[in-house]
């Protein structure tokens, strides 16, 4: 009898040796190659009827609706507070990156207080980060556990499926009732809201004002997205039947109190008129929510556009671009269009890995004719804006990248409205004037403001290590 368990154990090992010897490294070797490999595969647009032009997109209507440009970090985590407060009958935020810090937990203070009054919340947020800083938070499930809120996870990671991985949803946006709303591309944590912190990231958001309600708007194109992304089929509950936590809703119960104070503009009645400026008309462009490789209808329409227009100044953390991607810039530039390109400096940009590409490409960046700005400021850009001639201005989540035109979820307001396209000017103006420019024609151009700071030893090891890793995964990037 001893022999035998002895020849049991004996299988139980060397099954276990077999399978961390064999099956485990080809199993690891099949996710990295979903992951690397699929990506590689660009789709282009076959309906080209989901574009838009510059027709479709400008004077068509009288707009209705009135808006408001927030750059500012303690601004825009204000602004969150007062349309979660605005809220009387429905509230809707999708966010790609939602975390328990100080600024997460403003944020869920007032999505519990509105739950309280008898508000419906629904949340939508990417499923990696979602799982990644909210699967352990007991205020988030303590948040999660109230019966009139309702949170889903976009596409969680699935191994049996590490084709599907890559395919996150990149959206920011926050709905009021059928008032308003606020869209760009601030992520819901320290570095993009508040002041809770050294080093923040500047970003953008646009609050839509509502004058009337009309089934045209962009707030109804907006809800419409949101319902089809709702209902995408990957989407998973982040709990299961989230516990509640008493000490959980107390602290956020406090915490909502001692924002009413600290914040205390954020909690009175605002004159919309006087805050907001007009415009003529708002659309809504987006990819598609399907968990799956993406065909460029956001890239083609907004390089469609520079065909159009004159003078076009795109606004991007980091610039990955594909070989249709280049053309299309080229095309533009070929075109007559002057196009500039302000991005984060090596020196200062947050992202390494688009850092890195950019010193790999470039020269394909500049012989695309595009005259490109290299920003070097206090923080960190995670600006995201194109603006046409003096009238159209494209703001939202799309960074000039491969991952954000072939496989994340991405949404920009198309605003036509000169007041705001002049201030957005005037904004990047100033960023110019603290940026190192380069271009095929004038050569390099120092902005006035601009100061240069020597990149570190470490920096630059670290970046010529990842200058030799970025060829082989930079479609993912």
């Amino acid at each position: 009898m001893k022999w035998m368990v002895n020849l049991s154990m004996k299988n139980i090992l060397l099954g276990f040796k077999f399978v961390f010897k064999y099956v485990l490294p080809l199993f690891i070797l099949y996710i990295v190659l979903s992951l690397v490999l699929v990506p590689l595969h660009h789709k282009k647009v076959k309906d080209t009827s989901k574009l838009h032009d510059k027709a479709s997109l400008t004077g068509n209507k009288l707009s209705v609706e009135r808006v408001l440009n927030i750059d500012d970090n303690v601004e825009a985590l204000k602004w969150r507070l007062r349309l979660i407060e605005e809220a009387d009958k429905d509230i809707i935020m999708s966010t790609f990156d939602f975390r328990d810090d100080e600024a997460g937990r403003d944020i869920m203070s007032a999505l519990l207080n509105a739950s309280d009054r008898g508000v419906n919340v629904k949340l939508i947020i990417d499923g990696i980060n979602g799982m990644l800083y909210l699967k352990g938070s007991e205020n988030f499930e303590t948040l999660c556990s109230r019966e009139n809120v309702e949170v889903k996870l976009y596409n969680p990671i699935n191994l049996f499926k590490p084709w599907q991985i890559n395919y996150r949803m990149h959206d920011k946006y926050l709905i009021a009732d059928e008032n308003v709303y606020m869209l760009g591309g601030r992520n819901t944590n320290n570095l993009f809201l508040g002041n809770y912190q050294d080093y923040i990231n500047i970003d953008r958001d646009i609050v839509v004002y509502e004058q009337d309600i009309k089934e045209d708007s962009s707030l109804y194109q907006l809800k419409n997205y949101f319902n089809a992304i709702w209902n995408v089929e990957q989407n998973k509950p982040i709990f299961k039947n989230p516990k509640y936590n008493q000490k959980s809703y107390d602290l956020l119960k406090d915490n909502y109190e001692s924002l009413k104070v600290k914040y205390s503009d954020a909690f009175e009645e605002i004159n919309w008129e006087n805050v907001t400026m007009p415009c003529e008309s708002i659309n809504l462009i987006s990819n598609s929510v399907n968990v799956e490789n993406k065909e460029p209808e956001l890239w083609e329409t907004a390089n469609g556009l520079m065909m159009e227009y004159n003078d076009v100044l795109v606004q991007t953390p980091y610039i990955i671009c594909s070989k249709d991607m280049y053309e299309g810039l080229d095309k533009a530039s070929n075109n007559g269009t002057e196009v500039s390109i302000i991005i984060n400096a090596i020196e200062s940009g947050a992202n390494p890995w688009g850092c890195t590409d950019y010193m790999n490409q470039k020269d394909k960046v500049l012989d695309t004719g595009s005259d490109v700005y290299e920003l070097l400021g206090s923080d960190s850009s995670h600006t995201k804006t194109i603006l046409y001639d003096d009238s159209l201005s494209l703001v939202g989540s799309y960074n000039l990248d491969m991952r954000s035109t072939y496989l994340d979820t991405e949404l920009m307001l198309a605003i036509e409205s000169k007041e705001l396209n002049e201030d957005l000017r005037k904004i990047a103006k100033n960023d110019i004037s603290y940026s190192r420019g380069f271009s095929r024609e004038n050569g390099e151009i120092t902005g006035e403001n601009y100061k240069p700071v020597e990149v570190s030893t470490g920096k630059k090891i670290f970046y010529g290590a990842l200058r030799i890793i970025i060829p082989f995964i930079r479609q993912t990037l």
